[in-house]
């Protein structure tokens, strides 16, 4: 993003002290309303005219972050060091709109936009870290669905709404952009970072940095950026009933066998904890004055600890009645997990991207080539599991796995853009091909287990799955403006899609009643097509109206003895509607912007049971989300700026189907979601600021599960309650460095995001051993955390 001078006097910037603080401050709350300055910008003032104009890349051309025609949030490289935001989860927080269901950092966790969302919000089994294509995830020029940490970033774009007729991936509710710091060719830089914080519930201290060198290596042609990263958060989750040796230690807190101990069990404190390496290398080669070439690859490796959960409900179904002499009373609070298994967790991502420029004199065309790795390695509890299914009669019983799962993307996209601005005429046109390897394993292991059953040739390998998918995906898209009048603009767009998808899936089960191998392949072919229009009021206000289409994949479901109805998955569409302006007012002091948006969903998918009992996703009718986005900035003095975002959002199931009737609440998403954000900033003296800000983020409750109406809800599911975080900050802030003190969560407040199951799972498996079931579990907020943040800036020749 930049800033450009314009003889037409669309923004205009009340005085103030531009500092690097205040910067921070501007693009903070210039973000609530879709504006925000990058931490290389920079403001020019044309004094005679009084103007200036802030540009975004959203719509695939430099444009006035005013002018953009649809609902639009951004996150500049100020704003996420000045809010400490370190992961998805924060920048869902401050984008309206946006819901990330947070299950900690095991866990994949799930990107709602509007509202679209019909499945219950469970905690993955099978991690794969991805959202799926209704929220689109770009890291620059490459459609990824990584929960990369943001560092060294020029700002995060996020786009409500359908954008299949901008970017080459699929989108049903919103697009995501994480827009990367670019290498520059005549100055040499580094910025440093570090941080060091306390956790309430932790017993150790957190800490992460990062280091950015960019080094011009031949003048005006060639430079290097170059990132690296280490993050350490602390766990706060507590696990006092870890099985010391699985098929030989009782697996129970309390027993019932005089034979066994507590010796048999172990405690581990803070097992949640996080470490993650990332690293970054860019090299930019300027041919020429109109060509140039990135060559890019970002790393990032995580190793998780466990979930970040408590299983206080279902601890407290185990009888403490019947405890052993000498063994102590269970207790369990809302920061401990009673899982028998850590549940660690390693996954890897590699990203290779070239991307390359070409300016002609009235059009752009860049071609974006990208290859990318996703690797993960883990382990899960799985004795709840297997004793619903009746293999607990081992007295000594206990089972977890070992999962694999390996994705490979390989994408091409290709995009021209026009720009003649002398032109009334505005287009683009773009070309996207992706082929994507996945593979995921799983296998379930129970030690002693076919000892114990005296079988023949005793293995501790119970049940393998094992699935491959390969999807081929081959789209053009498109638009076409026309200036009708000065104040007029119009434009239609499409997308023609062509998705293969080919599977293999194969399960070795104990009992072998449910063996299968098998194969199955599936085709989607359609077009998608926008309309919009917008209107130029005065210089001050813009007023639009859009009409946009979105798809999400079908598929094909594998599992044994399935139907052909069960076995194959419509895709799913959206047609989205949307009426917004863009306006500011006394001279940019205030900006306001808002948007109404209803969005008619066909076809949704869900999760569901095939007539067998199998876990497989279902067509589940057709659902509506409705509502308002509105974002503000106010400037009250050269010290003094506030902020607010709000979003208003009511989805429904539209017709009567297996899952709910018509007007059955969504699950996933808050109706009311805002936050507020105030900041001060004071020059002590000519070299040195103070600055403080506040910020809160609120959200009304979530339903777990479909709901009975406006009623929570249908088949056990469960109302989250609405909840709200408090954070704040002072620092002082120099040309060369910033020290920052800062607090999140200040009252540590508890609050629950998520779920596993629900609680009719509580209780006993009715097994001959009265296996107490721990398979229902809650997700909960970071509790308080409060630190300091460093931060040294060098700028050479």
């Amino acid at each position: 993003m930049k800033v450009r001078k314009t003889s037409k006097p669309a923004v205009r910037v009340i005085p103030m002290r531009v500092t690097p603080v205040a910067a921070a401050v501007a693009t903070a709350l210039g973000s609530f309303c879709g504006i925000s300055l990058a931490e290389d910008t920079v403001i020019e003032k044309n004094t005679s005219a009084g103007t200036d104009e802030i540009v975004v890349t959203s719509t695939r051309r430099d444009t006035s972050a005013q002018e953009v025609p649809y609902s639009l949030a951004t996150l500049s490289s100020e704003e996420i060091e000045a809010l400490q935001i370190r992961d998805l989860s924060d920048i869902a927080r401050w984008t309206p709109g946006l819901i990330q269901v947070d299950q900690g950092a095991r866990d994949a966790n799930r990107l709602i936009m509007r509202g679209l969302n019909a499945s219950s919000i469970n905690a993955p089994e099978l991690l794969r870290n991805t959202q799926g294509d209704r929220v689109s995830t770009y890291y620059g020029e490459v459609p990824v669905y990584i929960d990369l940490k943001p560092i060294d970033l020029d700002r995060v774009e996020v786009l409500r709404g359908p954008q299949g007729t901008l970017y080459g991936a699929r989108s049903l509710g919103g697009t995501l952009r994480y827009i990367t710091k670019q290498p520059e060719l005549n100055e040499l830089t580094v910025d440093a970072s570090g941080r060091s914080y306390g956790m309430a519930e932790s017993d150790d201290l957190g800490y992460d940095g990062s280091v950015v060198i960019n080094a011009p290596l031949i003048q005006d042609t060639l430079a290097l950026r170059a990132m690296l990263g280490y993050l350490y958060k602390p766990g706060f989750i507590d696990q006092d009933y870890l099985v010391k040796e699985a098929g030989v230690s009782c697996p129970e807190p309390f027993f019932t066998d005089q034979e066994c101990t507590p010796d048999d069990l172990y405690s581990k404190k803070d097992t949640n904890d996080e470490k993650t390496k990332s690293a970054r290398l860019a090299l930019l080669w300027n041919v020429s004055e109109s060509f140039d070439a990135t060559l890019s690859w970002q790393y990032q490796d995580q190793k998780i600890g466990g979930r970040q959960i408590n299983t206080q409900d279902a601890m407290a179904f185990i009888d403490s009645d019947t405890v052993t002499p000498g063994v102590q009373p269970l207790q369990t609070g809302k920061y401990d997990n009673g899982l028998r298994f850590l549940e660690e967790n390693d996954r890897e991502n590699n990203i290779w991207n070239l991307t390359l420029n070409y300016a002609a004199p009235t059009f752009d065309v860049v071609s974006s080539t990208s290859y990318t790795t996703y690797e993960d390695r883990g382990n899960r509890d799985q004795t709840d599991l297997l004793l619903w299914y009746y293999y607990g009669d081992f007295p000594a019983f206990s089972a977890y796995t070992d999962d694999h799962t390996d994705d490979n993307f390989f994408t091409q996209e290709i995009r021209v853009v026009s720009t003649d601005t002398d032109s009334r005429w505005d287009w683009i046109v773009g070309g996207f091909y992706q082929d994507a390897d996945k593979h995921q394993s799983s296998t379930e292991i129970a030690p002693g287990y076919e000892a114990y059953q005296l079988e023949p040739n005793p293995s501790d390998e119970l049940n393998f799955i094992n699935t491959d998918l390969d999807t081929t995906e081959v789209a053009v898209f498109g638009e076409l403006g026309y200036k009708i009048t000065e104040k007029l603009h119009v434009l239609g767009g499409m997308r023609w899609f062509d998705i293969d998808e080919d599977i293999h899936s194969s399960g070795d089960f104990y009992d072998d009643f449910n063996d299968y191998d098998e194969r199955g392949d599936g085709d989607d072919s359609d077009m998608l097509y926008k309309v919009g229009a917008d209107y130029t009021f005065t210089e001050d206000l813009l007023g639009y109206m859009l009409f946009s289409q979105g798809v999400g994949t079908g598929g094909v479901n594998t599992a044994a003895n399935l139907t052909d109805d069960e076995r194959f998955i419509n895709p799913e569409y959206v047609n989205n509607y949307e009426l917004g302006i863009r306006s500011a007012w006394f001279e940019n002091a205030v900006i306001l912007n808002s948007s109404l948006f209803y969005m008619d969903w066909k076809d949704l998918q869900q999760d569901g049971l095939s007539g067998n009992g199998q876990p497989i996703t279902v067509n589940g009718g057709d659902a509506e989300s409705k509502g308002l986005e509105l974002d503000m900035r106010a400037y009250l003095n050269e010290y003094w700026s506030v902020g607010l975002g709000y979003a208003y959002t009511k989805a429904e199931l539209t017709d009567d189907s297996s899952f709910g009737l018509d007007g059955d609440r969504l699950p996933g998403s808050p109706e009311h979601q805002g936050n507020l954000q105030l900041a001060f900033d004071y020059p002590m003296n000519a070299s040195m600021n103070f600055n403080a800000t506040y910020g809160m983020t609120s959200q009304s409750d979530v339903f777990t599960k479909i709901g009975d109406g406006d009623d929570c809800c249908r088949d056990n599911g469960e109302s989250l309650a609405g909840f709200t975080v408090h954070s704040g900050s002072v620092g002082i802030a120099t040309e060369t460095w910033d020290a920052t003190l800062f607090a999140d969560n200040i009252f540590n407040k508890y609050a629950e995001t998520g779920v596993r199951l629900d609680p009719s799972y509580l209780g006993s498996d009715f097994g001959p051993n009265d296996f107490q079931m721990r398979r229902y579990f809650k997700n909960m907020i970071t509790p308080r955390t409060i630190g300091i943040d460093f931060r040294y800036r060098f700028r050479g020749e």
